[in-house]
Order: structure tokens, then sequence, then C-alpha cells
């Protein structure tokens, strides 16, 4: 075989062996997308946590692992939760990961649903001896809170967002991994401040 020849196969082994391990790594992540779309109802069920709103149950940097509310149900909010004694993260009711106002471009919000009211309903609720109150729900939604009693005195409506509709919510937030969250969070920093300004995850 001359060396022209040899060359030439070697070159087109080279290729078939790239095109195979391409093809295995993207059948691997298919079936990893795959094993989670089915356990959570969601294609990506992670999102990276930055700031301390929720804290002390949920800090910056923790992953969130989210399930969708079509296939595990709709939010059970804080006072639901209460009057039954589900808990989630160290307190009554469900947290969920929404989009304030609905809007795509803003960074999605990790706060915990504090009660689901109809249009024209009020609230007054005390809440860890604090007094919380809302007049004339323009809709039927969710009130939303972060945990941290140092940074979160009020609802998040109208202030972070209007009152959340359901079509809002991207998920619900189910398990929490320490740090993991980091991987994603230190990038983003680093491109966002030092180029584009790009906007966090949550």
């Amino acid at each position: 075989m001359r060396r022209r020849d040899r060359d030439d196969t070697k070159e087109r082994g080279f290729f078939s062996r790239l095109a195979m391990s391409i093809l295995g790594v993207l059948s691997c992540l298919l079936l990893i997308f795959g094993i989670f779309y089915i356990a959570t109802g969601l294609v990506t069920p992670f999102v990276a946590v930055q700031g301390s709103s929720m804290e002390p149950n949920i800090h910056e940097g923790d992953l969130i692992i989210m399930v969708s509310i079509d296939r595990y149900g709709d939010p059970i909010p804080y006072i639901d939760g209460r009057e039954t004694g589900y808990e989630m993260f160290g307190n009554y009711g469900d947290v969920i990961i929404y989009r304030p106002d609905g809007n795509n471009d803003r960074s999605p919000i990790i706060h915990r649903a504090i009660a689901h009211l109809g249009k024209g309903d009020n609230l007054f609720i005390t809440i860890d001896e604090d007094v919380y109150v809302f007049n004339d729900m323009p809709y039927d939604g969710y009130l939303t809170k972060g945990d941290n009693k140092a940074t979160n005195h009020m609802f998040d409506q109208p202030f972070i967002s209007k009152p959340v509709k359901k079509e809002w919510i991207i998920g619900k937030a189910k398990f929490r991994i320490p740090y993991l969250g980091y991987l994603s969070i230190i990038p983003r920093k680093i491109v966002s401040e030092s180029f584009f300004n790009l906007p966090l995850m949550i």
C-alpha cells in the first residue's frame, strides 16, 4: 500500500472515530436529559441560587432541582401548608421558581408561595409574628415572599412582580445540593461583569 493510501486510510479512521465519539456523547446527553424529563417533567430542572433572600433555608450557591407543576400538581402555599403540616425547605408550603411579571428577559425568582387568591380577594396573615396585608387581588394568582426576614420584609407583590400567574411558574423546588450552583454562578459573574452585563440566575 502506498504511503498516500495509508495516510488516507488513517485520516478516514480518525474522522470515523471522532464521529462515533461525538455520537456517543450526544446519545449520553439525550439519555440523561430524557431521564431528567421523565423524573421531573422538565428538560432542564436545575437552577443555581444567587442572593440571600431565601436564607436560612436556601443559600447562595445552592443548586436546586425543581419539578413541573403540570406533572406534580399546583404549589401548596404557606397558608395551606400551615394548616396541614406540609413543609418544604424548613417552612410551610412550596418554594417556587417563577418569571417576574411573566417576563422571560428577567432573571427568575425563587421564593415561597404564601397564598393563592382569587380576583378581588384580600389577605391578612401573620407569619412569625409579622403581619402581612394584601388588598384587592387583580386576578387569580400567588403571593410570594423570600424567607429571609432581614431582607424580605414584604410580599414580592407588587414590588418585584405582579401576583404570580400559574403560567409564569417554571417549577417547584424539590431538592437542594449545597455549593454546586457556584459552577454556574462564578463563570456568569465573570462574563457579565467583564463583558456583557448578562443577567445572572436566581
